[in-house]
């Protein structure tokens, strides 16, 4: 279940729906094969809100997709979710703040408002709703282990600026924003008594700014098959396989 920071869009080859922008080999599917799976539902949409694995079907250009939390059953035995960039929107306001060049100010001064950052903020709204997500999981799958798989170190400290067109401040400001929403949903984890798999240690120096052939993400314009600013068929594998280690050694 997730996100597109699950679903990979881009990534050969893509996977029905095709509105859902979902790869083959995301790293919910690298798991899959990884750890044998003997069925196996990749029910992840690019877009995603909270609201749409539990309650909403959600729009997508091909029609709507029923909500994620339909696959999951009784006899499920593992859940892996990603979710929460989309409802802090954190993924939109990053790609508004590209900038080509750095006489333009930065724009993360712009999100804090009247002494109240703004994502920050929405990260606290929306932790009830990532709580609530975990308990309808485990209210119809009470025997399934439940993974939060966290969202990744997708830049450097200061950027690398003009290689990726962000200013410095903001990329300090947006991983910080990222590893605040990690936080959040490792708290979330431990208050439901699932577990957290955290991928940035996993993904330092593989990061936007890295050398294409070791990126785990692409930048503003990618240079392999993927989205921008999402990972690519190297950092869906590296996941999906660090996953299945974990998950093989009892976690």
């Amino acid at each position: 279940m997730g996100d597109s920071a699950a679903a990979a869009p881009l990534v050969p080859d893509q996977a029905q729906p095709v509105g859902c922008l979902k790869s083959t080999n995301d790293y919910p599917s690298v798991l899959a094969r990884r750890i044998g799976a003997a069925s196996f539902d990749d029910v992840t949409c690019s877009g995603a809100r909270t609201e749409d694995l539990v309650s909403r079907s959600q729009p997508t250009r091909t029609g709507p997709v029923p909500p994620q939390l339909d696959a999951v059953t009784a006899d499920t035995q593992l859940v892996t979710v990603t979710i929460g960039g989309n409802d802090v929107d954190l993924p939109t306001i990053a790609a508004k703040c590209r900038r080509s060049t750095l006489d333009l100010p930065p724009c993360a001064p712009g999100l804090v408002v009247d002494g109240v950052d703004t994502i920050s903020s929405a990260i606290d709204d929306d932790a009830d709703e990532w709580s609530d997500l975990v308990d309808a999981i485990r209210e119809r799958a009470p025997s399934a282990r439940v993974v939060l798989v966290g969202y990744g170190t997708y830049v450097r400290p200061e950027g690398c600026f003009p290689d990726e067109p962000i200013n410095p401040v903001d990329a300090a400001y947006f991983q910080a924003k990222v590893d605040e929403l990690d936080a959040r949903l490792a708290r979330v984890a431990a208050d439901r008594g699932v577990e957290f798999f955290d991928i940035r240690p996993l993904t330092v120096g593989h990061d936007i700014c890295a050398t294409p052939q070791d990126r785990y993400f692409e930048g503003f314009a990618p240079v392999s098959p993927a989205a921008p600013l999402h990972p690519n068929g190297a950092g869906a594998r590296a996941v999906g396989t660090a996953l299945a280690d974990y998950l093989s050694a009892g976690g």
